[in-house]
Formats: structure tokens, C-alpha cells, sequence
């Protein structure tokens, strides 16, 4: 089923979400494109275009990801800085007996915009959707480097994450 950036397919009046849409084939981006849909029935302009697309694998521990990866960035031709960490840098992972994994973010070169998160570790998911709320708002990474955050959580490894960024050059 072919759809535009407004779920609508190309026969009129009749729109597309979720796997038949042909875009991201997850259950949260399909709730995401009934949101596309309804507001666009209300009269409310709102699109797919630009919007980011969390993944997860619940595997043991966990892979998430959301934003641009290295590769994809160097694609685009977009400068950016590098910061990655152990898992073992971030404190909980001693609680939970699971040094495994790291943090990996990507922000950009001129400014402080982060641009992509990755990380391979436990309780990934949640701390990924913490970075996705921070890229969506347009907050700068200097926002999760300089918060208070709980300790020991996993969360809490956003800050040395961000504090490990090199300056801008």
C-alpha cells in the first residue's frame, strides 16, 4: 500500500497505519501513525516526516537505539562527536551483577545537539527513551550531563556518557 507523509493512500479517503503503511514495522510507530491519522482528520497538520524511531531488542542485556547511528551520519554528511563508555563506568551495573555493554551517543560537531543514543546494557529501553524525550524537546546534551540523577540507576550513566563528549573543536 503506497501512503504520503499523512498516512493517506492513494485512494481518497482512505488511509493506511502500521505495517501495511510500510514504515517501521513496530507496534509503537504504528501507534504513532494512528496519531498522524487522527490528527489529520481533525484538521490538524501533522506528518511522519522527521519523526524518530526508537527500537529495542529485549535481549540479555538489552539493545536500544534511537537517532542517527555513525554510518548514517557520515551518510548525510553530518559532523559529529563520539562519546562512549563501558558499562562498567555506570555504578548500578555493580548491583546487578551485569558489567556487560556500553553507552554510545552522537551529537553534533557545531552545536549541542544529540543526534543519536545507543546503548547495550541493562535497562536500556528506559534509559533510551530518556534521551529520546531530551532529542524531541530539543534539549541539549549538556541538559542530561548536567542533571541530578538518581543514584545508582542505570540513568545515572548519561551523565559520565555526556561527560565523556569531546568539546567542540
Amino acid at each position: 500500500v503506497k501512503v504520503d507523509e499523512r498516512c493517506r493512500t492513494t485512494a481518497p479517503g482512505v488511509w493506511a497505519v502500521g505495517d501495511c503503511a510500510g514504515g517501521p514495522q513496530f507496534t509503537h510507530m504504528a501507534d504513532d501513525d494512528v496519531r498522524v491519522v487522527r490528527d489529520n482528520l481533525a484538521g490538524i497538520d501533522r506528518t511522519t516526516t522527521g519523526r524518530l524511531v526508537p527500537s529495542c531488542l529485549f535481549t540479555d542485556p538489552e539493545v536500544a537505539h534511537v537517532g542517527l547511528s555513525e554510518s548514517e551520519a557520515e551518510r548525510r554528511g553530518i559532523a559529529y562527536r563520539l562519546a562512549k563508555i563501558p558499562a562498567t563506568a555506570i555504578l548500578r551495573t555493580r548491583t546487578l551483577s551485569e558489567p556487560r555493554g556500553f553507552y554510545k551517543t552522537l551529537v553534533a560537531a557545531e552545536s549541542d545537539r544529540i543526534l543519536g543514543f545507543t546503548a547495550f546494557a541493562p535497562e536500556a529501553d528506559a534509559v533510551m527513551t530518556t534521551v529520546q524525550v531530551a532529542i524531541s524537546a530539543g534539549l541539549p546534551y549538556t541538559a542530561l550531563r548536567d542533571a541530578t540523577l538518581t543514584h545508582p540507576t542505570m540513568s545515572e550513566g548519561l551523565a559520565a556518557l555526556f561527560r565523556a563528549l569531546p568539546a567542540r573543536s
